[in-house]
């Protein structure tokens, strides 16, 4: 038993393997599959060239040759034309403003009703007018908005300095009444609104009859007050200022006399003293 299983040969070494067969595929092809190959390339090159072509590809391209070729003089229309003087660039026309080519043709691919491509294009195109309308009034509203803006701010800046100048104007002119002697203001609105609470102390030995006289003198002169704007108060306070006391309140200066004033002073208004 041990000899004959030492004559057995061990399947696993490299003698058993090379009396074996080579199954694998190879990576050269061998000279007759090679010709194979290049006989079914010529084969496939053959039909390609020869494939007949479907009938709406015939007519694309016979189409496309015709309208790119010229029109010969073997044609009868053209025949004429060249009887009756036209040559080969000329235009058409008594005076020569007509067409030097044929009409282009049209092919019709779809299948919507004659005249719908020409609907469809006048249609995009108004609705592309609209727009670009739609836009020009939009850019437009919105300058106009920045504008009202603007000038709504200008004239909101400028209230708010009227409004301003005009307190500095009656603060001035009650103090300078004030130390003339004055016990009430000329106009109403020459003097702050709360003046009477600044003069208080000053008037509590009045009597009775002279506080109800010059109450009812103040109650018209306030109801005359209320009808000017606060652009007339502080002209006619300024003015009253200036001709009485020679004062600018914009220049916070009380001058000597008229001359001195004219001299010296820039102007009557906010803006002369920019």
């Amino acid at each position: 038993m041990s000899q004959a299983s030492d004559e057995e040969e061990d399947y696993m070494s490299d003698a058993f393997l090379l009396k074996c067969e080579d199954k694998r595929p190879g990576l050269v092809h061998s000279s007759r599959t090679a010709k194979e190959i290049e006989r079914e390339k010529k084969q496939l090159e053959f039909n390609q060239k020869h494939k007949l072509k479907p009938k709406k590809v015939l007519e694309q391209e016979k189409r496309t040759e015709g309208l790119s070729t010229a029109i010969s003089t073997d044609n009868k229309g053209f025949s004429l034309m060249q009887k009756m003087g036209y040559k080969p660039g000329m235009v058409l026309g008594k005076r020569g403003s007509g067409r030097a080519e044929p009409v282009p043709i049209e092919v019709k691919t779809g299948r919507g009703g004659l005249g719908k491509a020409a609907d469809t294009k006048r249609k995009v195109e108004e609705r592309q007018a609209m727009r670009t309308s739609m836009a020009v009034k939009r850019q437009r509203w919105e300058v106009k908005q920045k504008e009202s803006f603007v000038q709504h701010m200008s004239h909101r800046f400028a209230s708010k300095t009227v409004e301003k100048d005009l307190h500095t104007s009656q603060k001035a002119c009650y103090q300078l009444d004030s130390e003339s002697g004055h016990t009430a203001p000329v106009e109403a609105f020459h003097w702050p609104p709360n003046w009477k609470t600044l003069t208080e102390g000053r008037r509590e030995e009045e009597e009775d009859e002279e506080d109800a006289a010059e109450q009812d003198l103040e109650e018209e002169e306030e109801d005359e007050g209320e009808t000017l704007s606060d652009e007339e108060k502080l002209e006619m306070v300024t003015q009253y200022l200036r001709t009485t006391y020679h004062f600018c309140i914009w220049c916070g200066t009380k001058y000597d006399d008229s001359d001195d004033l004219q001299s010296n002073c820039p102007g009557d208004t906010a803006d002369a003293h920019d």
